[in-house]
């Protein structure tokens, strides 16, 4: 399990971005202690989950838009 800033250096980002990545539950994280606690990561996981939402990206960017036709 790593830190924040052990997880910003990895994926090469901020901070502010795994801060703001985890408010919009786009990277999946643990939190230990009371309140909102210390988050901590496994590095896999997340690097697993960001395949996957980048792949289903892909794959819904391939789909040909609705077309209106009058």
């Amino acid at each position: 399990m790593i830190g924040v800033e052990e997880l910003a250096n990895a994926l090469g980002v901020s901070t502010k971005t795994i801060y703001a990545m985890v408010e919009s539950d786009q990277i999946p994280c643990y939190r230990i202690g009371c309140g909102r606690g210390t988050l901590r990561f496994d590095l896999a996981e997340v690097r697993a989950f960001l395949k996957h939402e980048s792949r289903r990206m892909q794959s819904e960017l391939a789909r040909p838009s609705a077309r209106h036709l009058a």
